[in-house]
């Protein structure tokens, strides 16, 4: 693996790194990524409950193992760290498949139904498709955030090689987190679920109207009454305990996880007392999904990609 991530004067520190990864280094990248994005193929997949959902695939050759990509919540296939991700992945000698969770990335009008966190047979079915058209050489999924909670959960069904860059493993602790720490953190979430929201209700007028929840505030909320009106579960515990990771949950699941001591979103006791399967790497600082090298804003996380699937999927 890379050696030890040491950012460049001035770039140490929780909020100085989430912040400029989650909302300056987008703007760059995506800028880099022009040829990425033009070439890539949009891909649908309609899975065994008729649910679909979005896929960008970049294949240079047939003959390269293929790595998947999920985003975090509220972030898509465009994302910048997704973006940044697939460029130095491809140009390592991988193909590359950028999936779109439902409602992300402009998927809003694809299902009547909405996104949760514990829909993962749909997601399961789009990476089996792309196991079974690209997957000849070889298959493995990176994920960040609550995408590495996905990854994990996928690792631990399929058995691929599998890495979750800070990945939400205690949804709890992650959305106290959110709305109690900085306030630019519970803004930014709640400004962008208002946005899917909005998306949504724009998609399927007569079958939704958010008003209430556009009204409200914090992640807490605005999840309480997700869970109350608009979901299958009787309460919030309940869902949570539907993708909550901690404990014994993953036993058996072999998996890599880089996380941050200083991450303000995932706290670092949510890796208390995993199963030895995974291994689990931290650097000291890097905040929440960033692990920004430089103030040319690459990321550790990518070299660290590159290495893994180079070692895992046989890449040299």
């Amino acid at each position: 693996m890379p050696g030890q991530f040491s950012p460049s004067p001035g770039l140490s520190g929780p909020h100085i790194q989430t912040v400029l990864s989650g909302m300056v280094r987008k703007r760059f990248v995506r800028r880099r990524a022009e040829t990425l994005v033009a070439h890539a193929r949009r891909q649908e997949v309609v899975g065994s409950d008729g649910i679909r959902l979005e896929y960008w695939l970049d294949v240079q050759t047939h003959s390269r193992p293929l790595v998947i990509i999920l985003h975090g919540w509220l972030g898509s296939a465009n994302s910048g760290y997704t973006l940044s991700a697939a460029m130095q992945l491809q140009a390592a000698g991988f193909n590359v498949a950028r999936i779109n969770l439902r409602d992300h990335g402009e998927t809003a009008r694809l299902n009547e139904g909405l996104f949760n966190s514990a829909r993962l047979a749909e997601v399961l079915d789009t990476i089996e498709q792309l196991i079974r058209e690209q997957g000849q050489l070889g298959v493995g999924i990176m994920g960040f955030s609550l995408g590495g909670n996905f990854a994990l959960r996928i690792a631990q069904v399929l058995g691929i090689p599998t890495l979750a860059i800070c990945p939400a493993m205690e949804p709890r602790s992650t959305m106290d987190a959110i709305d109690s720490g900085w306030v630019g953190y519970r803004f930014f979430f709640v400004r962008k679920w208002h946005a899917a929201l909005r998306a949504k209700q724009a998609a399927f007028p007569d079958r939704y109207d958010f008003s209430e929840a556009l009204r409200l505030k914090t992640v807490h909320a605005l999840t309480d009454l997700f869970v109350r009106d608009y979901s299958e579960f009787q309460s919030t515990d309940e869902y949570f305990g539907h993708y909550d990771l901690t404990g014994s949950r993953l036993q058996g699941t072999a998996a890599t996880i880089l996380a941050t001591d200083d991450d303000p979103v995932i706290a670092k006791h949510q890796f208390d007392g995993l199963p030895a399967t995974l291994d689990i790497r931290f650097a000291a600082t890097g905040g929440h999904c960033a692990l920004l090298k430089n103030w040319r804003l690459q990321s550790f996380a990518d070299d660290f990609a590159v290495t893994f699937f180079r070692d895992r999927l046989g890449v040299r």
